[in-house]
């Protein structure tokens, strides 16, 4: 299949259409973005739910005696905290409010007590409060919270587990005293000292052992210890703590799982080099840590939980769902969530699904189920696309195209993110991003300012799990036949910042694929690179992507201040390169690629790279040479 040159000239005004590509939205566009694709290994199925009835994130689930989830605070869309509670009941799949927590918290602990209530215990309470002390107790029987003993520390990231004699131990966590500990005597209420660790840390994990003693990993330290490898164990009968064998990797923010065999799973979490990609294991019988295999990606904010049959499910958090086999001792991939999310929540249920609900995605549920069947492989293809860079004004928005081919309709979601950019660090955002959706003609499909306006329209934001962050975001849920599209990204009122544009494959199955996107936009220094992703799914066929960096054969368009030369890198999930182009044809080898799939530029300055990647997720990264800056033009093409 040869693709013509002539698609450059499609994104060259608003009214036009661009022809080709897909982009993807991914660790460099800077919002959390979650593989949502199929890959090899075993699959099983992610089935929505009832959506929570209010969204959130860095909350807890507990399950109940009675077989229903009780979920608490967290922090809503705005990061405020929350006080408000609700019951899932796995029966009906619906979600009902109970009782509010006397005082709102997110990062706080929730303890299934044996006398069937939960102990909620401390947390961050928004800027006024700060890390709370504040404990408090829900009794199933009546929806209602009751105050109980306060923690003799104030603290946020800490952990909390029920110890066999019916007490909870509390440890660490951002407080005065990172290294302090304290024990919950359900009898009377109240919080007594015990020994204190022997290296102070926060968003460290605590783990029940099978001996009934507390291992305690990692976290973070402070200054000077920083992340931590070391590790601890706790003595119910004595209060103190030992020093443990040291892991292999430094982190905090990871999970850390019970095996079947004894033995403890840590996957995960974030360190001085970024999110490791490792996991390891421990064993209580020697203290030491040994390296397992490796899950093969990083990721953050992920949730794990052991199945009925003894394998864990880690989900979200970036990337690819796994199942580690404890009997193998390998990881394999599993099914795809129905939206990203990260900081979010796993719950195990009475019936052997797992409940994830929630997260940086808005107020969506799913259940996993182990015991679906096996999908049908699918072909390779793109699943997701998107571009971030700076949005301008006039010639100078931001004017993202995309192809469905095949031969019926494709229904995708289009979103122009601004605003929640921010939570991702990033500064000086579009504020108030418009849509517009153009058919081949150019004619105006839809258009959308923020994204709840539209009533009919809102309904199947939501219902597709991908709402934006924030209301003065905007989105368009539309049926496409075949053929080539154009959204375009401004700000309102000439608005100007750093925008989003994605595209979302919401049908996977049809016998149609988003093929091909291009982006056309200012490409600026610093952040204001241009920044393209797409995530390749399915499990069959080889993929060859292609994707071009141009600038200087825009003027051929009149497009006044084209960038001159243009330098493209690929890199893969991890951050990691994979290739680098500055001259299309520099490579002998890229070069006879180039020109065999008719991908050639019209400009010998102009830079491509040709790739057969496995599925997975990555990033395309468009840069002046030498800090130039200009219009660019950034492609992917996928040319099975």
């Amino acid at each position: 299949m040869k693709l013509s040159g002539s698609f450059a000239s499609n994104l060259l005004s608003a009214a036009s259409i661009l022809a080709r590509r897909v982009t993807f939205s991914l660790l460099f566009l800077g919002v959390a973005l979650v593989l949502v694709e199929a890959t090899t290994g075993t699959l099983f199925a992610f089935e929505s739910t009832g959506s929570l009835v209010t969204a959130r994130s860095g909350h807890t689930a507990t399950l109940l005696p009675n077989g229903k989830v009780l979920v608490v605070g967290g922090y809503g869309s705005i990061g405020a905290p929350l006080a408000s509670a609700e019951v899932y009941d796995p029966a009906t799949g619906t979600w009902v409010t109970t009782g509010s927590l006397a005082a709102a918290r997110f990062h706080h602990t929730a303890t299934l007590l044996p006398n069937g209530k939960v102990l909620v215990a401390g947390g961050y309470g928004g800027s006024t409060s700060g890390n709370l002390a504040n404990a408090e107790l829900y009794d199933p029987a009546s929806g209602s919270w009751a105050v109980t003993g306060s923690l003799a520390a104030a603290r946020e990231y800490h952990t909390a587990t029920l110890l066999p004699n019916g007490k909870v131990l509390v440890v660490g966590g951002s407080s005065f005293d990172r290294a302090s500990a304290e024990l919950y005597d359900l009898a009377t209420g109240k919080w007594i000292a015990t020994g204190s660790l022997k290296t102070g840390r926060a968003l460290h994990t605590a783990t029940l052992l099978p001996n009934g003693k507390v291992l305690v990993a990692g976290g973070y330290g402070g200054s000077p210890s920083g992340y931590l490898v070391s590790a601890e164990v706790y003595d119910p009968a004595s209060g103190n703590w030992t020093a443990t064998g040291d892991a292999a990797t430094p982190r905090d923010g990871h999970t850390a799982t019970l095996l079947s065999n004894g033995k403890v799973l840590v996957v995960g979490g974030n360190g001085p080099n970024g999110d490791p990609a490792t996991a390891e294991l421990y064993d209580p019988t020697n203290g030491n840590w040994a390296a397992t295999d490796n899950p093969g990606s990083t990721r953050l904010g992920h949730t794990a939980t052991v199945l009925a049959n003894g394998k864990v499910l880690v989900a979200g958090g970036n990337a690819a769902n796994l199942l580690y086999d404890p009997a193998s001792a390998r990881w394999a991939t599993t099914g795809s969530l129905a939206a990203p999310r990260v900081y979010h929540t796993g719950t195990l249920l009475a019936n052997g699904k797992v409940l994830l609900a929630g997260g940086d995605n808005g107020g969506t549920a799913e259940l996993y189920d182990p015991s679906a069947p096996t999908p049908t492989p699918t072909p390779a293809r793109s699943l997701n696309i998107a571009t971030r860079t700076r949005v301008q004004t006039g010639d100078n928005v931001m004017i993202g195209g995309f192809i469905v081919t095949g031969n019926v309709s494709k229904r995708v979601i289009v979103r122009a993110i601004g605003p929640s950019l921010t939570k991702s660090g990033l500064t000086e955002v579009l504020a108030d991003p418009v849509l517009e959706l153009r058919g081949p003609n150019g004619s105006l499909i839809l258009a959308n300012d923020n994204w709840r306006d539209n009533p009919d329209q809102a309904l199947l934001i939501q219902a597709s799990g991908l709402p934006p962050q924030d209301d003065l975001e905007s989105a368009i849920v539309a049926t496409l036949a075949p053929a080539g599209y154009t959204a375009i990204v401004s700000g309102k009122s000439g608005g100007t910042g750093l925008g989003l544009v994605e595209v979302y494959d919401l049908e996977q199955s049809t016998d149609s694929k988003l093929a091909n996107l291009s982006t056309r936009a200012v490409v600026g220094t610093g952040d204001n690179v241009m920044i393209g992703g797409f995530i390749l799914g399915g499990t069959s066929g080889t993929p060859r992507i292609f994707v071009r960096g141009l600038g200087p054969s825009l003027s051929r368009f009149g497009i006044a201040n084209p960038l001159a030369d243009p330098t493209l890198e690929l890199r893969d999930q991890n951050g990691a390169l994979i290739a680098f182009d500055d001259n299309w044809n520099d490579n002998p080898a890229q070069a006879a690629q180039i020109t065999a799939a008719g991908m050639q530029p019209q400009n010998d300055l102009e830079a491509v790279i040709a790739i057969t990647p496995p599925p997975g997720t990555y990033t395309a990264i468009v840069v002046g040479k030498s800090g130039g800056t200009g219009v660019g033009l950034v492609e992917i093409y996928n040319l099975q």
